[in-house]
């Protein structure tokens, strides 16, 4: 019995995992080893950036992953960078709200000018944003869910998805939004998606993306991509819900889309297990 459960596990992960082509496009430069925001920009760059405790800079690659410019950000500290995302007139937006602890007290987003490309330094405009729901730093083990590491802009407002750390594990990513406008706001619970409830690895959400024209929200781990038909109405992120698996576990942490079933996304570089590489992910 338990070696047929175990050829049926076997069988529906690697069903799961044929479902999803990975190819590498190229070895990022050394200095992106720790990658965690990304966008398909103008149909012809790609922006990134590194984590928390490093320089407040963007990197501007060509689609074969060549650096074709750094952007440094003026009065601005990188204290847990974790995504990006654009709003429909060319404006980038950095996520600024890593909290692995549940300890901050108050996250920020940069937003860029429309013009940025244009720049090697520019000082950006700031949102400061708290949690409505969270009132102690940090709260308890099993209220642990105000990290962050994944949102996206839609109709004048950013979604964040809240990264998983419960104790016990639940799997649960809250949803969150906020105005898209420069200044203090507190981020609106709106609800939550169930993930899964296995092994944070599977579940905890690490980059979202979403794509208006092809109706659908992309929410990342290290080793499973989660799509969403997104519906209409104000509970849009409440669709139809599918779990493709990756191959390996890896710390991915940037995807963007890059058209109709396919995406761009990045790992981060960890001495032993490799990664810090762009490739492009298509569904069969």
């Amino acid at each position: 019995m338990k070696v047929w459960f175990v050829l049926l596990i076997s069988a529906f992960v690697n069903n799961l995992s044929a479902q999803l082509s990975m190819v590498r496009i190229a070895e990022l430069p050394e200095k992106m080893y720790e990658t965690s925001g990304l966008v398909f920009y103008q149909d012809k760059y790609l922006l990134t950036h590194n984590d928390g405790g490093n320089k407040p800079e963007i990197f501007v690659l060509d689609l074969k992953g060549n650096l074709v410019k750094t952007i440094s950000l003026s009065d601005t500290k990188n204290n847990d960078w974790e995504d990006l995302t654009q709003d429909d007139e060319g404006r980038v937006y950095i996520g600024d709200f890593g909290n692995n602890l549940n300890k901050r007290e108050a996250c920020q987003i940069y937003i860029l000018p429309k013009d940025f490309l244009e720049k090697s330094d520019i000082e950006p405009k700031k949102i400061s944003f708290t949690y409505e729901d969270q009132n102690k730093f940090p709260p308890d083990k099993e209220d642990l869910n105000f990290d962050c590491e994944a949102f996206f802009w839609k109709d004048d407002s950013l979604y964040l998805f809240s990264k998983c750390r419960t104790e016990p594990f639940s799997g649960v990513t809250n949803v969150y939004v906020i105005p898209d406008k420069a200044g203090k706001h507190v981020a609106r619970k709106i609800g939550s998606i169930q993930l899964c409830s296995s092994d944070w690895r599977f579940c905890s959400v690490t980059s979202a993306a979403y794509s208006e024209k092809y109706n659908m929200i992309a929410l990342l781990t290290y080793s499973r991509l989660y799509l969403i038909n997104a519906t209409s109405g104000k509970q849009f992120w409440n669709g139809t819900l599918k779990s493709h698996q990756l191959n390996l576990v890896r710390q991915r942490e940037a995807i963007c889309f890059k058209g109709k079933n396919s995406w761009y996304m990045t790992d981060e570089y960890r001495k032993g297990l490799g990664g810090g590489n762009l490739y492009e992910v298509k569904l069969k």
